[in-house]
């Protein structure tokens, strides 16, 4: 009996796989929640000013920028599995020296530097997901790597209240030292990855992507696998022009949710601490905002290979963007009262967890062919990576000089723009086999 590799379904080596994959999302998720805690102690020093408070917080995006797309492409040149072993040391030893940085000039660059190994795991990480995972299911397991993400940020904030409690204001810089332990940890565990077996075809290396193809497999039996069928065609940025349309779409849809996501994300323990005098308090409060995230990503993975990808993209748009209108509105030249804001961000996760959390991350590795997977998943995360510049640098600015409010109703903007971006030019990717 043969089976389509794409079709074999669960295995052990799957379940390693996925978890390797998920840890460097993981440490993404801790790595990138370090500043919305560190900057409470950060504001008092050296980041006394709005400008530099923007700065700062983009620091880590601009590296993401640039190691998105240059070891996206990489990747599709080199394989995935020699850059993935330790594309994440970059990361671990910036974030150490990010933690010693004593002005806003080391800072800035010890963050830069880092981002690059954090960009540079999106392309490879989701790229290897896509390719391992069963076609029917497919949809179940790049759901469940993105939202591990999302348990990285719960788990640095459980461990920054310890942190804080013991070390005052020398908190921020343990809390990056820390986030240095998971990518060396992570390294070591991915040293006995295989290679993708699509990538192996693409390279015309079919003996070894058999082979990998078969130890897939939780018991070999009377079962061949044949390896993945692979379109052919060069690793090239010309082939890109070919997929313009498709580009356009996963860059400007990524770009719109990062935006308005990171936007809110980033200084929610800053905003939320004004109505408390406890730190302790705060990140309760902000681990409650992940109540509404968690239940639209069990939503989302219930429905996305039942319902598909563009139309809960498209709710997801569509709510997030009603719902922050309403609320900006409700106190459009004042304040807006703790509770509303509380409620405001809680929905926005919620609209945004049912769609274009994860479909965004999801949609590039599905779209795309195996000669230029990662190519397109870099440049669409380094959209995406300038859509949470523009979110993080606009929002001190908006409540420096206007109020919450407006910044609010800017995001709104980039909700719609990403809805009609959706609705025009989405395919829908369900169910069908990568190429």
């Amino acid at each position: 009996m043969t089976l389509s590799f794409e079709n074999i379904g669960k295995s052990r080596k799957l379940t390693v796989i996925t978890l390797l994959s998920s840890m460097g999302v993981f440490m993404d998720g801790y790595a990138l929640s370090i500043f919305s805690s560190a900057y409470i102690y950060l504001k008092s020093s050296f980041l006394d000013r709005a400008i530099f408070v923007s700065l700062a917080a983009s620091a880590i995006y601009m590296g993401m920028f640039v190691g998105s797309i240059v070891l996206g492409r990489l990747s599709d040149s080199y394989g995935r599995r020699k850059l993935y072993v330790y594309d994440l040391a970059i990361t671990s030893f910036f974030l150490i020296m990010t933690g010693l940085s004593s002005n806003i000039f080391q800072f800035f660059l010890f963050q830069i530097l880092a981002g690059i190994g954090i960009g540079a795991d999106y392309p490879i990480s989701s790229s290897i997901q896509a390719e391992f995972s069963p076609r029917k299911t497919r949809g179940k397991y790049l759901v469940f790597n993105i939202f591990s993400w999302t348990i990285g940020s719960l788990v640095f904030y459980a461990i920054s209240i310890p942190i804080v409690l013991l070390s005052g204001d020398l908190a921020w810089r343990l809390m990056y030292i820390t986030g240095a332990i998971i990518p060396f940890l992570v390294i070591l565990s991915r040293r006995r990855m295989p290679e993708s077996p699509y990538w192996l075809v693409k390279e015309g290396r079919s003996t070894e992507a058999y082979a990998v193809s078969n130890s897939m497999l939780n018991s070999k039996g009377n079962v061949l696998v044949s390896p993945p069928a692979v379109e052919k065609g060069k690793t090239s940025f010309s082939e890109i022009s070919r997929f313009l349309p498709l580009i356009i779409f996963t860059s400007v849809a990524w770009f719109c949710y990062d935006v308005a996501s990171y936007g809110v994300w980033n200084y929610t323990p800053s905003i939320f601490i004004q109505s408390n005098s406890s730190y302790v308090s705060t990140m309760a409060e902000t681990l409650l905002e992940e109540i509404p995230v968690v239940i639209g990503t069990l939503l989302c993975l219930y429905a996305i290979d039942r319902t598909g990808r563009k139309k809960l993209e498209s709710i997801g748009f569509g709510l997030a963007g009603v719902s922050l209108i309403a609320f900006a509105l409700v106190s459009i030249h004042s304040a807006l009262p703790f509770t509303l804001v509380f409620m405001a961000f809680a929905l926005m996760h919620f609209f945004h967890n049912i769609g274009p959390t994860n479909i965004t991350y999801l949609y590039p590795v599905e779209i795309f062919p195996t000669r230029i997977r990662s190519t397109a998943m870099g440049i669409s995360t380094a959209a995406s990576r300038l859509g949470a510049i523009l979110g993080v640098f606009a929002l001190p600015l908006f409540i420096a000089h206007l109020n919450l409010s407006y910044g609010l109703i800017f995001f709104a903007v980039f909700e719609f723009i990403g809805l009609g971006v959706t609705l025009l030019l989405a395919p829908e990717t369900r169910g069908k086999s990568l190429s």
